[in-house]
């Protein structure tokens, strides 16, 4: 059978990307009848989305097109409701590798809005992997676990575990960890607590609003006898016009969005973690 021929690739409940002509996106939920989607004053309903395929062009009744695709997590986390802003995709790629996450790790993330993170991180993790994260405040657990669930599949919930704690005041609720990430205006408040939850040789990634409070995190690692390598960047994202001889930089630019500070956890022998007299 040819590809094309397949059957159609989106049922209800699954999300769905709408893209027209002039490259504004659209992100959907495929509804459960008789339930219908709007989009910019139309109506599209569970048959009629529920009969196209990834990457076909729709011509809407109103003479509109649209390419429809199934949302890659990037599209999904710059287009889903919010109420905050979330970590830009731009970040959430560099937090990634520089906090080296593969699958199958234990991980702990502290701070979780709605949910942009989490998503990245489980998805990395893989089936094996294992993801706590930690929020003081419910109503952001609820929002990342439904977002998780809508747009991954809520068999992805099986391998995170929330805790609405504050782990700068009681602590992680595990040891072990292989990886740290953190999403809060004062990370270094949690430095004895992220010392007991890491692994020696672990990754901690904080993700930090203003200049002055990477240089408060980096400041206070530097004079920690268990963390060393601690280093702060951002990362900007510049997009390019190409169209036959006219190649220049376009005039949107994802330039500064945070800044992400990085450090690993040292092995030591002996000194206990707030014994900063011993380097």
């Amino acid at each position: 059978m040819n590809q094309e021929d397949r059957a159609a690739d989106f049922r209800p409940g699954d999300p769905m990307l709408l893209v027209d002509e002039r490259d504004r996106r659209y992100l959907l939920i495929v509804p459960e009848s008789p339930r219908a989607e709007r989009v910019r004053g139309e109506v599209f309903g569970q048959e009629t989305l529920c009969a196209l395929h990834d990457g076909e062009l729709l011509i809407s009744p109103m003479r509109r097109r649209y390419l429809v695709f199934k949302p890659a997590l990037h599209e999904v986390v710059l287009n889903m409701p919010r109420a905050a802003q979330v970590i830009y995709p731009k970040d959430l790629a560099t937090i990634l590798e520089w906090g080296d996450v593969a699958p199958s790790m234990l991980v702990a993330e502290v701070g979780c809005g709605h949910g942009a993170l989490t998503m990245t991180l489980l998805r990395a993790l893989g089936p094996e992997g294992r993801l706590h994260t930690y929020d003081l405040r419910q109503d952001h657990l609820n929002r990342t676990r439904k977002n998780a669930a809508l747009y991954l599949g809520a068999d992805i919930l099986e391998r995170w575990q929330p805790h609405l704690v504050d782990p700068s005041q009681a602590g992680f609720q595990a040891q072990g960890y292989d990886r740290l990430f953190t999403d809060v205006p004062e990370p270094w408040t949690m430095i004895p607590a992220a010392t007991q939850a890491l692994k020696p040789g672990g990754v901690w990634v904080a993700y930090i609003p203003t200049v002055m409070q990477m240089s408060q995190q980096i400041e206070a690692l530097n004079l920690d006898p268990w963390f060393c390598l601690a280093e702060g960047f951002e990362t900007l994202q510049r997009y390019w016009h190409i169209k036959g001889q006219s190649v220049r930089p376009k005039h949107n630019m994802k330039a500064h969005t945070g800044f992400i500070v990085t450090c690993r956890r040292r092995w030591r022998e002996q000194a206990a973690p707030q014994d900063a007299s011993q380097a």
